[in-house]
């Protein structure tokens, strides 16, 4: 493992320029790609950990009809798991196997599990949806109208991608009866920041849809009943948002030089503050914002590092900014701080995760670059237990989340995996391979 220590934040910046081809659509990771030569520098004066050994997992299990595996869902007391073979399989956290379920097709999408524990909702390639007791029983279904999409699950309803791909439908969780549909232009595989994917909370559900010009608002609905709580004002294109709690985060991109990040009240709309924000607040991997003890986002300009930004949550205030790696894909806040995984060039072919610990006032705790390499991108970055784990699709690592030391890396027997975590507990699908494994978090 590579560590870097570096006392201030700014990093080498002699990048070429990365062009935003079709407003801010190029993905700056072509340019990162060719970076070798910076990667390098950045590099340098490193000290190279030894490899450490693999870790074992505390269970394993193979599905042997099953060629694939889709993405686990887990909850304190257990996990489920779609397969190839037409199988929802679930697991005690213990390893145990409490019930296996079969659809009319394949499982590729990962299921919707309440933090009750159930019922346990999926979605088959042969379009149906399924409602699955603990006991393995099923509750209900819809037929052939649901796609192998989005699902959430709220409380008492269960929220899924419109027959038509371009809204919400709110089921019944009990009895699967349709409670409303709203329109939209849902886009459940978000393949960039201005993708329309549906952002659900206890408290909202937020669409992006057209209006008669062509423009984009914002429009956000009661989650329990489908109506209309309010629009923001229409635009040329759809804002990065992200909502949690009693708040709605909004991100617009302004012009090559700043953003506008704004805090609404998720019932009624109304703005908390507005805060302007050096650099394009966008991700390509997902949601450029984060609600934690400060609202934090990531800030890209061209030929620089991205950054991280952190807002005071009540004021809008900008409280600092740090350079990360050239490329932020994730953030895991805590109550006392946040962790950062980004994209840094391997001196010897590829790009790595880079991993940056922060204190709630800024202070840089310790930086990481890691041995894991990133074929797509960095698919989770979580605290659980007493680890700090990241993954990209086809390896995940564990790390001390109080010194940024390795304490184990896992090299899957699979290409591809998914990976879930809930209360204390870490699993992984093998994806195309067809199985599933705990992992220590200790």
């Amino acid at each position: 493992m590579r560590e870097l220590d570096t006392a201030g934040d700014t990093q080498n910046s002699r990048q070429p320029a990365t062009k935003r081809e079709g407003s801010r659509y190029y993905s700056r990771r072509q340019a990162l790609v060719s970076l070798t030569s910076v990667g390098t520098l950045a590099l340098a004066g490193c000290n190279f950990q030894s490899v450490m050994p693999g870790v074992k997992p505390l269970w394993e299990r193979d599905f042997s009809s099953a060629m694939a595996a889709g993405p686990p869902a887990a909850t304190d007391e257990h996990v489920v798991v779609g397969g190839q073979d037409t199988q929802l399989h679930a697991f005690s956290a213990d390893g145990e196997r409490t019930f296996r379920f079969e659809t009319g097709g394949p499982i590729e999408a990962r299921p919707a599990v309440p933090a009750s524990g159930g019922p346990v909702h999926v979605h088959s390639t042969d379009g149906d949806l399924y409602t699955v007791g603990l006991s393995g029983a099923k509750l209900w279904h819809v037929e052939g109208q649901a796609q192998n999409r989005w699902l959430d699950r709220q409380g008492p309803l269960l929220f899924g991608t419109a027959p038509d791909g371009r809204g919400v439908t709110g089921y019944d969780a009990r009895d699967g009866t349709r409670r409303f549909q709203l329109s939209g232009q849902a886009d459940p595989y978000p393949p960039s920041p201005f993708s329309r994917s549906p952002t659900l909370s206890g408290s909202v559900c937020l669409l992006s849809a057209p209006n008669s010009d062509g423009d984009e608002k914002l429009v956000a609905h009661a989650p329990r009943t489908g109506e209309v709580l309010w629009e923001s004002k229409a635009r040329d294109r759809s804002p990065s948002v992200v909502a949690a709690d009693e708040w709605v985060l909004t991100a617009y991109w302004r012009s090559d030089s700043y953003s506008t990040v704004c805090m609404r009240r998720a019932s009624n709309g109304h703005i908390r503050w507005q805060t302007a924000v050096a650099g394009d607040v966008s991700s390509h991997f997902g949601s450029p914002l984060w609600l934690g003890e400060h609202v934090y986002v990531q800030s890209s300009r061209d030929e620089r590092p991205d950054e991280l930004v952190a807002i005071d949550r009540a004021d809008g205030s900008i409280q600092w900014r740090r350079s990360v790696g050239y490329e932020l894909e994730r953030v895991t806040p805590t109550s006392a701080g946040v962790f950062v995984a980004s994209s840094v060039v391997d001196p010897d072919g590829g790009i790595l995760v880079r991993l940056d610990a922060f204190s709630l006032d800024g202070t840089r705790r310790w930086q990481t670059t890691t041995d894991v390499h990133i074929g797509g991108t960095v698919q989770s970055l979580g605290r659980v237990g007493g680890v700090l784990f990241v993954a990209s699709d086809n390896e995940i690592a564990a790390y001390d989340p109080d010194s940024g030391s390795r304490r184990w890396q896992y090299n899957p027997e699979s290409s591809q995996i998914g990976v879930s975590a809930a209360d204390g507990a870490l699993y992984i699908s093998h994806r195309d391979t067809g199985g599933l494994a705990r992992l220590p978090t200790d």
